[in-house]
């Protein structure tokens, strides 16, 4: 027998003092106070359903802050894949006091073109469309005032074809790579031929500026000093940019160049750009999910924004003891270790893409998860979360979830419009398709 084998009973004990260490400590389920006045309200006015919940207060709070942040140098742009309700634009675009608009896919062009008057609105494309698309939303009115993304020579010619065959004049947006690495054109030289061809048919083409966008700037690799790193690739951002409008030059006079878009930003880099303003040439700033301030973009509290939208779903039955299928005889055990997984809900819907942020104390319960992907906590219409018994959270009450994105308000057909203690309204949420 080796030596080692005489220690094996030292196993157990130290699987045993590790899951002794490791013991979660038990956390009661209670609401703060702001979540409890959000409940009863949700009590009060729309009881036993699922919804997303629109604070408006808080809304207002973070379009204050965007403006603070950007000032008078910068004109604002909201980007409405993360704003998808008409109702929720207009209101932004009368608080913000702006009617640009950014939007990525063609049915929610068509929406907008339709549901707002003549010449109310500057639509920038966010992504590129086929020449089949832009030909299709010709059909509405309004439709000229898009500006077309162009992110190759070829796209531009499909265009040209386009413009010509309708006889009517089509503002063009190049698309710039400006270090995100998702298409565009790589450099000012590569912009050489559109530009050309833009000059050379003026009834049917006419430059509006420039897009490019600086998503990557957050993502930095690691590095000990993070926060410097994130500066130089957004000053790096904005050096690359610099370098595309001047390649403009020889074709536009400065006056011509005034007055064309430089858009770029985003809202987890919109509050860079009144450091550099003197030295760039950026002019437009797109923003969209900040006004909400979902799960997703936790830095923008540091800028003063809360928030804003939360989805709710009511707690349909409470299970005092919690039970685990086939494993009933060790579930007191699994208890003792974890007393947060005491007690269990079962809610009508919730399992929205999001992080449960209410009441406190309450969480996923992994052991209920079933298949390789632990996909049981994560359905739509039913979910199951759990907490200690030190619980005050009572059937009929709301489980709150902060959506990851804006959009995750399209998980309902409606959005209700919350302010002061009471549910004010509701608004319709975008549902024309992708």
């Amino acid at each position: 027998m080796k030596k080692w084998t005489k220690f094996l009973w030292l196993l157990p004990v130290l699987v045993v003092l590790v899951l002794v260490y490791k013991k979660p400590a038990k956390v009661a389920c209670r609401y703060s106070p702001y979540f409890e006045q959000l409940n009863r309200a949700l009590q009060e006015s729309y009881p036993g359903s699922s919804h997303a919940l629109l604070d408006l207060n808080r809304l207002d709070s973070n379009i204050a802050a965007v403006q603070q942040q950007l000032g008078n140098r910068f004109q604002l742009r909201l980007v409405a894949k993360s704003l998808p309700s008409a109702q929720l634009l207009q209101y932004l675009m009368e608080r913000a006091q702006t009617n640009r608009l950014m939007v990525f896919s063609e049915p929610f062009i068509a929406d907008l073109l339709d549901t707002f008057p003549a010449d109310s609105l500057d639509i920038l494309l966010g992504k590129p469309l086929p020449a089949a698309a832009a030909a299709r939303l010709s059909q509405h009115k309004n439709w000229q005032t898009i500006r077309w993304l162009i992110d190759t020579d070829a796209r531009l010619q499909e265009f040209l074809m386009l413009a010509q065959q309708k006889d009517t004049l089509l503002h063009i947006a190049l698309d710039i790579n400006v270090g995100l690495q998702r298409g565009g054109f790589d450099t000012p030289e590569k912009m050489t031929k559109v530009l050309q061809l833009i000059k050379a048919h003026p009834r049917h083409l006419q430059l509006h500026g420039l897009m490019g966008y600086d998503g990557h700037v957050p993502y930095v690799p690691f590095y000990i000093q993070r926060e410097k790193a994130i500066r130089q690739a957004f000053a790096k951002t904005q050096h690359t940019y610099n370098d595309f409008v001047r390649a403009l030059k020889p074709y536009y006079t400065p006056e011509e160049l005034r007055k064309m878009t430089f858009n770029s930003g985003g809202s987890r880099t919109y509050f860079f750009y009144k450091d550099y303003a003197d030295t760039m040439y950026v002019n437009d700033i797109a923003m969209g999910s900040g006004f909400l301030a979902p799960a997703q973009f936790p830095e923008l509290a540091d800028y003063g924004h809360q928030p804003a939208l939360y989805l709710v779903s009511p707690v349909l039955k409470k299970i005092e003891t919690s039970l685990l299928p086939h494993a009933e005889k060790i579930s007191p055990l699994v208890n003792w270790w974890n007393p947060n997984l005491q007690v269990s809900y079962f809610m009508t819907g919730g399992g929205w893409p999001g992080d449960v942020v209410a009441p406190d104390g309450i969480q996923k319960n992994g052991f209920w998860d079933s298949g390789e992907k632990g996909y049981a906590n994560l359905l739509p219409n039913q979910s199951i979360l759990s907490s200690s018994d030190d619980s005050r959270l009572a059937v009929n009450d709301f489980v709150f979830t902060h959506p990851w994105e804006g959009d995750g308000m399209l998980c309902f057909s409606r959005l209700l419009l919350y302010r002061n203690g009471k549910i004010t309204g509701e608004w319709a949420t975008y549902d024309g398709g992708n």
